[in-house]
């Protein structure tokens, strides 16, 4: 594999996460859990969550809640031309008005936790996916 392939995953990749995150933030969960192979695994909590039927019941995000979730650092590496594993840096800011399409701006309270994504992708006939990812909470709110 040359620089320039390599440089292609390590991108790919990032965005991938990237995406992943603004779904998210936007409600759309059946679009971000499809950027999971269909047997992927997502451990949130502590608790594995394999296939998109188990992420989408899983899913505890209030109906009204507004979150944007901020990214840094994310270190790609690349191990094939069909496999990568990335750790991110994370932290989330969220907020539930509990009404739909609330006055902005809302009230800054603090993030709501803070951590670590550990990622490993596939490449997929679909594009880059996640196979795996483990969020690693630092921090967290209490209660």
């Amino acid at each position: 594999m040359d620089a320039d392939e390599r440089r292609r995953i390590e991108h790919d990749c990032r965005n991938l996460l990237y995406r992943h995150a603004q779904l998210s933030d936007q409600g759309r969960v059946a679009e971000a859990v499809g950027l999971f192979t269909p047997d992927g695994t997502w451990i949130r909590g502590g608790k594995p969550f394999t296939g998109h039927e188990q992420m989408m019941n899983s899913s505890s995000r209030p109906a009204n809640a507004v979150s944007r979730h901020f990214t840094s650092n994310p270190v790609v590496d690349v191990h094939d031309e069909n496999h990568a594993s990335a750790v991110t840096y994370y932290i989330v800011f969220r907020h539930d008005p509990g009404v739909p399409d609330p006055k902005l701006p809302l009230p800054l309270e603090g993030a709501f936790s803070a951590g670590e994504w550990h990622d490993r992708y596939v490449r997929t006939p679909d594009g880059w996916r996640f196979a795996y990812r483990e969020v690693k909470r630092l921090f967290q709110q209490p209660g």
